[in-house]
């Protein structure tokens, strides 16, 4: 009985056991998702950094007459759970193209589209840039198209013949890098463009740094954007046609990042880092690459804009467990009719 009362005393007036408390440590842990899938925290996680890149836009391009293809908006990438407030990317703009039936009307996107014969794509603020600007023969004297946007930089525009290298499609824009994982790492780069004129290949756009994919012609082999950096596809043309025949390159998936010290797309800062709950879990939704424009089968080419990712980190945190305790109802109930509770 004097135990019991000992306890109570020791426990700040609450009858139980009186248990000293321990500290540890938990370890930082970073976890990738290259698809969509769940976020478990660890026991006493309270705060979470986060890198969201969406899906990049498929390169546009002029495979088959007498339409035109513009490329798809890549997947939107995100974080969602209690007592968050959703944290989402825009998907990459798609590349404009040449032809004008349908009339594609700009790209848009996380970073825009590049330009092709209706303008360049804007970015999304805070995630990425606009495309780099086309330009159609009757104004430039040749078809020219830009590249997509990057978050860390605008697609290139058109260079046109008085250019010091010459009539030359749009560069993808720059990514950006990160270090959550460690070292660093440049994803959501725009995609090159690419044009034929008078059935003459006109240089190809190459991929901005982070992903993205090279423009290409039946001289030049278009890539697709690289997987999991959310970046944009390489535009495409070819020779069926000698006239508005041109691909702009895809925009990069929008870029949020809220890792101290980095920066998130279109330049803007590291975002706030999330409060969350140890031991709970979150969705994470990692977006597709769009679809790029067909190309013709003996060209090798691809087009498809490069599929997102999704990274969190939860920094180091010492915690304190152990407690005092509280007895439960039945062993107050064993005390009281063993006659061993205090009075």
């Amino acid at each position: 009985m004097e135990t019991s009362l000992i306890m109570s005393i020791g426990n700040g007036g609450i009858i139980g056991p009186d248990n000293d408390p321990t500290t540890g440590t938990q370890s930082a842990v970073t976890t990738t998702f290259n698809a969509s899938g769940t976020l478990t925290t660890a026991t006493h996680t309270q705060e979470l950094q986060y890198l969201i890149i969406a899906g990049g836009g498929g390169g546009g391009g002029h495979p088959v007459a007498p339409t035109g293809t513009v490329g798809d908006r890549g997947g939107a990438s995100s974080i969602a759970g209690v007592p968050i407030t959703t944290v989402d990317t825009v998907g990459g703009g798609g590349g404009n193209t040449g032809f004008f039936v349908p009339d594609p009307g700009e790209q848009p996107g996380g970073s825009g589209g590049g330009g092709g014969r209706r303008p360049a794509g804007t970015g999304t603020a805070g995630q990425g840039f606009n495309g780099g600007a086309g330009i159609r023969a009757n104004a430039g004297g040749t078809d020219l198209t830009g590249g997509g946007g990057g978050a860390g930089a605008a697609g290139q525009d058109h260079q046109p013949h008085n250019s010091p290298i010459g009539r030359k499609n749009g560069d993808g824009g720059a990514g950006v890098a990160s270090s959550i994982t460690g070292s660093p790492v440049t994803r959501a780069g725009g995609g090159g463009g690419s044009s034929n004129y008078v059935n003459s290949p006109i240089q190809v756009g190459t991929g901005g740094s982070g992903g993205g994919g090279n423009g290409g012609n039946q001289s030049f082999t278009g890539t697709s954007g690289t997987a999991n950096t959310g970046g944009g596809g390489g535009g495409w043309s070819d020779g069926i046609t000698g006239f508005q025949n041109f691909g702009a390159g895809g925009g990069a998936g929008g870029y949020r990042s809220s890792v101290p010290g980095e920066s998130s797309g279109g330049g803007a800062s590291a975002e706030s880092t999330l409060a969350v709950v140890g031991g709970t879990n979150y969705t994470i939704t990692v977006g597709a690459g769009g679809a790029g424009a067909a190309t013709p089968a003996p060209s090798g080419s691809s087009t498809n804009g490069g599929s997102g990712v999704v990274i969190t980190k939860e920094p180091e945190v010492d915690f304190v467990s152990g407690a005092s305790g509280v007895w439960s109802l039945n062993e107050v109930y064993d005390f009281v009719k063993a006659g061993t509770w205090t009075n």
